[in-house]
């Protein structure tokens, strides 16, 4: 078996693997046990020769590890606890690679100086962020977009005078990394609503934005408790963590993996506990809802498998590319099936973002419209892919056919009068669809996504993934055009 064929079989294998269990299990309270299926599709990838073993390692040893972690401490995660689980991993990893490489530490130290003295930047975009100025925003994106903690991140990285791997390695670290669930704004809007004082809410802004980079682990660690986080002793999880992964940080470091794939590889462990878990269990007891998670997630594989029997996959990127954009394509067609199409819902839901802003002015989380800008943003381009082409040829992603079949031909999308007065059930399917728009994280999808990035990391390890200078095309920027002129994304490597 060849590289690419192995990427495309682990990849609808960990699809498959989620949906089954949250199909399997949907009644049932959540345990982590439930998990255990995907655990194996993990636990059985191999590496090939032209891949690095250290580099597969910091994923694959730490889905494991923390499945196993977690196993030990508990049998179930609170609802609410899901929330911590995937940004636990790389303030760990932060920890361990400043222990390891007193270089790195020193630039996160210059980097925290940097902070300090960028109070104008702080000041600036946490009073927009507060304010609603970029209208709906992804707060923590992979990319430099308007409003993200990483465009703030960027902008005073910019400013630093630190070495190229390493500017790389913390904006990775707060990008496809996770370092810690702190998200910008938060703290200047509560510290404003409690003391109606703008210079203390930056300098406490500014605070936090710093203790993530000094100590990362801690920060976490606090950030966890006073949030509620009760399902398991959380020190514990972190002694343990670190422990146990640290020979497998410093073997990649050791074999020369990138310090911004070290710090980025290890925290994608959220189909344990977060994707298969309470919400989408109770998500999903919606027929409707589980007939759309299992027919989009099939248009996904069915699309892999044509793309790769006619050899249309180059690289594991191409595996994510051609995954997101046939899911994409279904989730478009499902709105239209209805009547409906994705300009209606961003008109919607921006609509609602600022009346939102003013019904809750010092309690509203910063994190609130993460979700939603990415469902947009699938949404959108899915009616691209479907929008017909001036030689026709159909729905197409990569030059690959999308076949829509699973979802047309889908009994329970088909049945809608089953939820509704025969004849005036015309908005079942779309209502179902967003019901994900706050979780629309195994439609994305995001295995096979994943799947595709480790590879992708494993056979160049030496590269850096992240950050990438890119232009998402964002569904927002269609609402406020003008946005595009605070993103920092498609200029990134400036900063570097």
């Amino acid at each position: 078996m060849n590289l690419i064929e192995k990427v495309v079989n682990d990849a609808i294998s960990a699809q498959n693997a989620a949906v089954q269990a949250i199909k399997t299990h949907r009644y049932e309270d959540f345990l982590l046990e439930h998990t255990r299926p995907y655990v194996n599709v993990i636990k059985a990838f191999e590496c090939s020769q032209e891949q690095s073993k250290e580099a597969m390692d910091l994923y694959q040893r730490s889905l494991l590890l923390h499945y196993d972690i977690l196993t030990s401490l508990t049998k179930t995660i609170t609802p609410l606890d899901t929330a911590f689980l995937e940004w636990q991993q790389t303030p760990i990893t932060l920890e361990i690679m400043y222990e390891l490489d007193p270089e790195f530490r020193r630039a996160v130290e210059i980097f925290i100086e940097t902070i300090d003295e960028s109070e104008d930047i702080v000041g600036i975009e946490a009073t927009r962020v507060h304010n609603g100025f970029y209208g709906i925003i992804s707060s923590k994106d992979f990319a430099a977009l308007p409003g993200s903690t990483f465009n703030v991140l960027a902008q005073i990285m910019a400013r630093a005078k630190v070495e190229k791997k390493y500017k790389q390695a913390i904006l990775s670290a707060k990008s496809w990394g996770l370092n810690g669930i702190y998200v910008f704004g938060d703290i200047y809007t509560r510290v404003l609503g409690a003391t109606r004082d703008v210079k203390k809410a930056i300098d406490e802004e500014k605070r936090y934005l710093k203790w993530i980079w000094d100590k990362p682990a801690e920060s976490m660690l606090h950030l966890m408790g006073e949030l509620g986080h009760t399902s398991y002793d959380r020190f514990e999880y972190f002694d343990m963590y670190r422990k146990k992964f640290s020979p497998v940080v410093k073997a990649a470091f050791d074999a020369g993996v990138h310090p911004a794939n070290i710090v980025m590889l290890p925290t994608h462990v959220g189909d344990i506990g977060h994707h298969i878990g309470s919400s989408y269990y109770k998500l999903c007891r919606d027929d409707t809802c589980m007939a759309i998670l299992e027919s989009v997630s099939e248009v996904a594989t069915n699309t892999l498998k044509s793309a790769l029997s006619i050899d249309k996959i180059k690289s594991p990127f191409d595996v994510a590319s051609i995954a997101t954009g046939a899911s994409a394509s279904a989730i478009a067609d499902i709105l239209a099936w209805d009547g409906f199409a994705p300009d209606y819902i961003q008109d919607m839901m921006q609509k609602r973002f600022k009346n939102f802003v003013l019904t809750h002015p010092f309690d509203r989380p910063m994190v609130g419209e993460l979700h939603v800008n990415d469902f947009l943003d699938f949404a959108t381009r899915g009616e691209r892919i479907n929008a017909p082409k001036p030689r026709g040829g159909g729905k197409k992603v990569m030059d690959v056919p999308i076949d829509l079949s699973p979802v047309r031909n889908n009994p329970e999308l088909n049945n809608v009068q089953a939820y509704a007065y025969p004849f005036t059930a015309i908005t079942v399917r779309a209502t179902a669809l967003l019901r994900f728009i706050d979780q629309p994280c195994l439609l994305a999808p995001e295995p096979p996504s994943i799947v595709a990035m480790v590879n992708a990391v494993a056979q160049a390890p030496e590269k850096p993934l992240a950050p990438v200078e890119m232009c998402k095309n964002c569904a927002t920027s269609r609402y406020l055009p003008s946005k595009c002129d605070y993103c920092v994304s498609p200029r990134l490597n400036s900063v570097l």
